[in-house]
């Protein structure tokens, strides 16, 4: 299962979420929905004999031969990434002088479909207890992407969010830190597809490479910011 990690690594100190637009309370609340671009935290690509490993599990791969399959492993590779995003969970605007006080239900972690799901992604058995295997997974794509992943059974808790609103009103938003975890079928850097004839797998590549995986995993990390009107502060306002 090594890896080759790519040496841009992108870390997550100082990520905040995105700030509101312009400089009025209450106005382009609407276009917060659209701010929520993932980055890049790092990426990896599949050795050869862990490539065979996936590929094996891919449809139609089972029935190569094992020259065939060794052959396909060596010119193709899984490009394994960990991307993150802060996903905007609430926002609203009320009016002061007043007191705010609200509580949001925040769901994290991840069903028992979607740890199957992270599992089998990296060739781990999917018919193992859901709290090992999500634990498993977390550890396999830590490590196969050489950063930090949680991968936690689905729960929830509770944000109380409670302020004093100032004449002139506040804005308040909250954010939720997601990881995406992305798992995408390439070409090895240096190798090339062999001459035509073009061998079976070469077919089977390419509809494998359509079905690149991209799966979220909520974490327990939430920010809360708020605005005020110009002169009365605001800002970020805890985790």
């Amino acid at each position: 299962m090594s890896t080759t990690t790519n040496r841009r690594t992108i870390a997550l100190t100082h990520r905040e979420p995105p700030a509101f637009l312009g400089d009025s309370v209450g106005s382009a609340l609407g276009e917060l929905q659209h701010r929520q671009s993932a980055w890049l935290v790092s990426r990896s690509i599949s050795a050869p004999a862990f490539t065979r490993r996936l590929l094996a599990q891919e449809p139609g791969f089972g029935t190569l031969t094992p020259s065939q399959l060794g052959a396909a492993s060596e010119v193709l590779t899984f490009r394994l990434g960990h991307a993150q995003r802060w996903r905007l969970l609430w926002v609203v605007s009320t009016d002061g002088p007043s007191q705010f006080t609200d509580e949001r239900t925040v769901r994290v972690g991840v069903s028992e479909e979607t740890a199957r799901e992270l599992a089998t992604t990296i060739g781990l058995e999917a018919k193992l207890d859901i709290s090992f295997l999500a634990a498993q997974a977390s550890a396999q794509w830590s490590r196969l992407t050489r950063s930090t992943i949680s991968v936690n059974t689905e729960s929830e808790f509770t944000r109380t969010l409670s302020y004093d609103v100032p004449e002139g009103g506040l804005d308040i938003a909250l954010w939720q830190l997601e990881s995406q975890l992305i798992r995408r079928l390439e070409l090895r850097a240096g190798a090339a597809l062999p001459p035509d004839p073009m061998p079976r797998w070469v077919e089977l590549a390419v509809t494998a490479r359509a079905r690149s995986r991209v799966i979220t995993v909520p974490t327990n990390v939430v920010r809360v910011l708020t605005r005020r009107a110009p002169g009365g502060g605001g800002g970020a306002a805890g985790t």
